[in-house]
């Protein structure tokens, strides 16, 4: 399976990289924190409207561009190099999520809005740390009762899919964001280029969900592995360049610091990490098209070594940078935090292998 992108792949990735360079640089990340928003509406409306990449993986009969994990990857690949903040992860999981559910009324209600950028959708599972939710019946429906933490954009998504424990068993429901007992709070994030929310949940009337949603949960995982990884990916390159070019022109002891063997060695280090994680990361963004069997421990695979191997480079890139990339001003710490977040959100390296050993039966 080749692993250099196509041409039409090649074309997207400069499309993508373009449009961040012109309308979402590190600046516009900048001016987002200073101004409080999750992400900016304007850049987000133009993601979905004129690239579609809120469709990318959603089939032209829901309205979406059907074009693959793999064309979602390449343009994830160039927005985690830019730190682009919006809710295109958390819209592409409850994506994922429906389309493997059997409920075709909630697919043919959401599926056109989500692709189309008029709706912002996302996933609330809660970790063993992160709270529980359970479901009851009540004489109009069922109700849902509980915490889950953290969720993305959860304060600003107009409807959640929320898995819900009864009776021991796992559903997943629709749950309407301005449904009675439905909190939202925003968390404050280590990484800015996210938007976190604790969802609270007081007997929230909600609607089940038809299907498999134990699966539906896992598909979604293998999704959310890939998703990271690409944005990991992108980010670790960007640091990489960053990095590099720092070491060509910061000058000591009278020659550029790239010309010392402790400098020169971690960046080969970088390179050889990002050459490896990048290799998984297309081998699994081809087997999500062509070989579904493989892509769930593909994407475990690309995710375990993408974290990992972009949580150190963030390290590496504040420490080579010197003093300066301990400042606010400087981009590094940006990516730092970015680093720290990718590394665990939704489930770190340790829960990815687990998973990876499972589907592995060992």
């Amino acid at each position: 399976m080749p692993l250099i992108l196509t041409d039409e792949e090649q074309a997207l990735a400069e499309s993508v990289r373009k449009f961040v360079a012109d309308r979402s640089p590190l600046t516009s990340l900048r001016q987002l924190i200073a101004s409080g928003e999750p992400y900016d509406a304007d850049v987000w409306k133009q993601l979905t409207t004129q690239l579609g990449l809120a469709g990318f993986t959603i089939p032209e009969s829901y309205g979406g561009v059907g074009a693959g994990y793999s064309a979602l990857s390449v343009a994830l690949t160039e927005l985690g190099a830019g730190l682009v903040a919006s809710p295109l992860l958390g819209c592409a999981l409850a994506a994922e999520v429906l389309l493997r559910l059997d409920d075709h009324e909630a697919r043919a209600d959401l599926l056109p809005k989500i692709a189309g950028g008029e709706l912002i959708a996302t996933l609330a599972v809660a970790s063993s740390a992160g709270g529980r939710v359970t479901a009851s019946g009540s004489p109009v429906g069922p109700t849902l009762t509980g915490t889950v933490s953290p969720v993305l954009n959860g304060a600003e998504a107009s409807v959640l899919l929320v898995a819900a424990e009864v009776d021991g068993a796992t559903g997943l429901y629709l749950v309407d964001a301005g449904a009675d007992g439905l909190t939202a709070t925003r968390l404050t994030a280590v990484d800015h280029s996210r938007s976190l929310a604790r969802i609270t949940l007081v007997q929230t009337p909600a609607r089940l969900l038809a299907g498999d949603a134990v699966a539906a949960l896992s598909a979604a995982q293998d999704l959310a592995n890939l998703a990271l990884a690409s944005e990991s990916a992108g980010a670790m390159r960007a640091c990489l360049d960053m990095t590099s070019n720092y070491a060509k022109i910061r000058v000591a002891f009278g020659q550029p610091i790239g010309a010392f063997q402790a400098v020169k060695h971690r960046l080969a280090d970088m390179e050889k990490s990002w050459e490896l994680g990048y290799a998984a990361l297309r081998d699994a963004a081809r087997a999500g098209d062509r070989e579904p069997g493989r892509f769930g421990p593909a994407a475990s695979v690309a995710r375990v070594l993408l974290a990992t191997a972009y949580a150190e480079a963030v390290v590496d890139t504040v420490q080579l940078h010197g003093g300066i990339g301990f400042t606010w001003e400087h981009d590094a710490h940006l990516y730092y935090k970015n680093g720290l977040s990718n590394k665990v959100l939704l489930g770190g390296p340790g829960d990815q292998l687990d998973r990876l050993a499972d589907s592995l039966g060992i």
